[in-house]
């Protein structure tokens, strides 16, 4: 973000803003801004954006924690401050919290991809694929989380390792994405890949005892 951006915020916000960040899903950045109260002039204020940050309290951000742990979590480990107080670091995530959230996500994720695979063709298929990693990134950062582990620059690596699950695929994914690779197989092989990850995750949520 450039600093005539922040300063648009600045400018909108006054003293009611708390921070300003970016933070990473994937390789989608994303704007985050948290203010002391969100009212509906202030909403209709923000609206003059060009680029719509997610938007919350900086109460929200205390209370929604248990609600969205995945995001949080997400935006706690990936993020970098632009503007104001450095809380994101101090976030706790609650590790039974989090186990919750993963079994409704992964499920989610599981029919949406069932669903969007029966519906689509040709090109809607290639962006399907295209599309579903950056979605996995945040489930790849919490199964990080669950278990512990040191490795959080490569998460992928690291997850595929401590439940010896292949998610190369994703990597493989990652570079068609970012312009490193082409496609090397028939497409409906990629989305075959997937679903069987996400079945993967399901079972090591299932497994995972909360203590």
């Amino acid at each position: 973000m450039t600093e005539k951006k922040i300063e648009q915020i600045r400018d909108i916000l006054g003293t009611n803003l708390v921070l300003i960040a970016e933070y990473n899903t994937g390789d989608v950045i994303s704007t985050l801004v948290v203010c002391n109260n969100l009212d509906f002039d202030t909403l209709k204020n923000l609206k003059q954006l060009k680029e719509i940050p997610l938007v919350f309290t900086k109460e929200e951000l205390t209370n929604g924690v248990d609600v969205f742990p995945i995001e949080f979590l997400n935006i706690k480990l990936h993020h970098s401050m632009l503007f104001g107080e450095a809380i994101l670091k101090d976030i706790v995530i609650l590790k039974p919290n989090l186990r919750q959230q993963l079994e409704f996500e992964f499920r989610s994720k599981l029919i949406h991809l069932r669903e969007q695979y029966l519906q689509f063709k040709g090109k809607d298929i290639e962006n399907l694929i295209l599309s579903t990693v950056p979605t996995l990134s945040p489930i790849i950062g919490a199964l990080v989380y669950l278990g512990d582990m040191e490795d959080t620059e490569n998460m992928v690596k690291s997850v595929s390792q401590k439940y010896g699950i292949d998610l190369h695929i994703l990597e493989e994914i990652q570079d068609i994405r970012s312009g490193k690779a082409k496609f090397k197989k028939d497409k409906e092989q990629y989305i075959k890949d997937l679903i069987q990850i996400l079945r993967d995750f399901g079972k090591i949520i299932d497994e995972y005892k909360v203590t």
